[in-house]
């Protein structure tokens, strides 16, 4: 497998998590010292000071989840699916979506998700278990992937209609994969979007394409050309 990875827009994510780590802390930690000695301005000032410094918090994690914590998201997935052939290229944030996977068959967008406890489906997705105190954070939920999903399928289908029309689009399949450690995939079997565990994911992709008629070798050729055009 072929991997273009956009090393600019990832240093620069990198050092934006960084700094918003750094000033997230300042400012809580200046909520905390205002509140020493209370008095009416002061407690303004301090609820302020840890409001924002929450929030900045929240946004960081985004950042460090993605792009300071080592190994990366596309990293992980990356390693996966290296042993694919070379009819595949894998691209990380190289496209209108953060990830990307361009073969023979059609492209794949693997979406991660960080959720632990089980993660089944009955009509919606849902969570059971996990760590509450990170859940109440906002980190390791399942959230609404559905949305997730039908808004990256929506960008890459409208980055292909520039250049091809309805005849010529090559298909475009979504595939959740499971990275906490102790995440369990509980009954999936109703669910739209397929959904595996880290390991499962090359397997997974290889035995669809099997049963899937590959494009044309010029539509797959011109897909990775303006992809890689974009970097």
């Amino acid at each position: 497998m072929k991997k273009v990875v956009n090393e600019k827009l990832i240093n620069r994510n990198k050092k934006i998590g960084n700094i918003l780590t750094i000033a997230g802390a300042a400012i809580l930690i200046g909520g905390l010292i205002l509140n020493i000695r209370p008095d009416p301005t002061r407690t303004i000032l301090s609820l302020a000071a840890l409001i924002v410094g929450f929030v900045i918090a929240q946004i960081s994690s985004y950042y460090v989840s993605r792009f300071v914590r080592s190994p990366r998201f596309d990293e992980i997935i990356a390693d996966n699916l290296s042993k694919l052939n070379n009819d595949y290229t894998f691209y990380a944030y190289s496209g209108p979506v953060p990830m990307l996977l361009v073969g023979p068959h059609g492209i794949w967008i693997p979406i991660p998700l960080t959720a632990s406890g089980e993660i089944h489906y009955d009509g919606k997705w849902k969570q059971s278990g996990g760590n509450f105190f990170l859940k109440f954070f906002g980190q390791e939920t399942i959230g609404k992937p559905e949305k997730d999903i039908e808004s990256r399928e929506n960008q890459v289908r409208s980055f292909l209609k520039e250049n091809f029309d309805e005849t010529q689009m090559p298909s475009i399949s979504s595939i959740l994969v499971s990275l906490h450690p102790k995440a369990t995939i509980g009954e999936v079997e109703d669910a739209p979007t397929p959904i595996v565990t880290i390991d499962a994911l090359r397997r997974s992709i290889r035995k669809v394409d099997r049963k899937v008629e590959e494009i044309p070798q010029e539509t797959l050729e011109r897909i990775n050309q303006l992809l890689k055009e974009r970097e």
